[in-house]
């Protein structure tokens, strides 16, 4: 490895190290408690899996000591550290390496395929993995009394998966579309949809819920605000109105308010998985989908306007003709015409015949000159 690159990449692990350590004992220290784990959106799980889809698996060494740093923090023995670091380590790796690495590019989100495998790959593979090492770290210390091992599994899960999808997909598409409106006409669009997201996340699924909205009641209003996102706007905007609807419904369970009160936290944890699921994964299917289609199209029309440059390129270079310096005659189907006849059948054009002053004149030079006054001789003769 080259001196700068390791020095970049030494960088990257503090950077992110400090960052992980920071998010992480934040977390905790505001997190609402379910069996005895955080149950809050993990901020640090987000931050790993950003740095994995921007810079592949090698990142794994700040997340495994920053997570280290947070769990000693927060009391935990030294062998569930170091299987919690491990853990989360090693789904950076995995996912750095399957969405980054392999690829050979950073995780694109105008991409649906890219889109699908990210959801499919955390959602049944990494994340349960997550959990399971966290059940097992939390068994070897023996704070995990077997009766709690399903709630506590649930909001281990939420709290990661949740805070990856909310924290991973706006950085990445924000970064790459950084500007969501073009004109005047746009920003005042945006405005109207950035207030009507605001008003349905805190009245809909937020803890100043309107009484008696069921789940399935704030859904149908979500549905045509994430559409509108996602069709009028690039999908950075549409991913970020999912982000925010979610966030009102994490914030009101926490708050144990809104519309997931009075009932119990297992409904709760069920209620919310659907909710945020189906906000998050339909503004990422949806922007991913549309910008996919608006890329193909803006690819169709630069490939034609390429295509047409070449035409007129090719039509020049028909338009060349090859003269014999000698014959006079012209290259036409591959036969030798003369100029009457290439005028004819490529421009369709007549010929007349002339002479011009130059030939004229070179053809007087050519005729024998007779003596001055040889023609009034010989009239005298006759």
């Amino acid at each position: 490895m080259k001196p700068k690159r390791a020095l970049t990449w030494i960088l990257i692990w503090i950077g992110l190290a400090v960052t992980y350590f920071i998010a992480g004992k934040f977390c905790i220290a505001m997190s609402a408690l379910v069996a005895g784990v955080s149950w809050v959106l993990y901020v640090p799980a987000g931050l790993s899996l950003t740095a994995a889809l921007l810079w592949g698996r090698w990142v794994w060494p700040g997340v495994f000591l920053g997570e280290l740093a947070a769990t000693l923090a927060n009391g935990q023995p030294l062998g569930s550290c170091l299987i919690m670091a491990g853990g989360n380590s090693l789904d950076t790796v995995l996912a750095g390496w399957w969405f980054h690495d392999r690829l050979g590019r950073r995780l694109e989100f105008d991409r649906l395929g890219d889109v699908v495998q990210l959801l499919l790959g955390e959602l049944l593979i990494l994340q349960p993995l997550s959990a399971c090492v966290g059940m097992l770290a939390l068994s070897a210390a023996g704070s995990l009394p077997p009766d709690e091992v399903w709630s506590t599994a649930s909001a281990w899960f939420a709290s990661n998966i949740f805070a990856q999808f909310v924290i991973a997909p706006p950085v990445l598409t924000w970064i790459r579309w950084r500007r969501p409106g073009r004109t005047a006409q746009e920003w005042r669009e945006l405005g109207v949809l950035s207030a009507v997201t605001l008003l349905l996340g805190a009245f809909g699924p937020g803890r100043w819920a309107l009484h008696g909205w069921p789940l399935p009641v704030t859904l149908f209003f979500a549905f045509p605000l994430l559409v509108w996102a996602s069709v009028r706007f690039v999908p950075s905007v549409a991913v970020t109105v999912g982000a925010l609807l979610g966030l009102f419904a994490f914030d009101a369970v926490l708050a144990h308010a809104g519309p997931f009160q009075g009932t119990w936290t297992g409904a709760q944890m069920v209620y919310l998985n659907v909710f945020m699921g189906v906000c998050l994964g339909t503004a990422l299917f949806l922007s991913a989908a549309l910008a996919q289609q608006r890329r193909f199209e803006s690819e169709r029309e630069a490939l034609i306007a390429k295509l047409q440059a070449t035409a007129k390129q090719v039509q020049r270079l028909e338009d060349f003709v090859t003269f014999c310096a000698w014959s006079g005659r012209v290259r036409w189907h591959d036969e030798w015409v003369s100029v009457d006849t290439f005028l004819h059948e490529r421009y369709n054009v007549s010929v007349t015949h002339g002479i011009s002053d130059e030939a004229l004149a070179a053809l007087l030079k050519q005729l024998p000159q007779r003596p001055p006054g040889a023609g009034r001789e010989e009239t005298a003769a006759s």
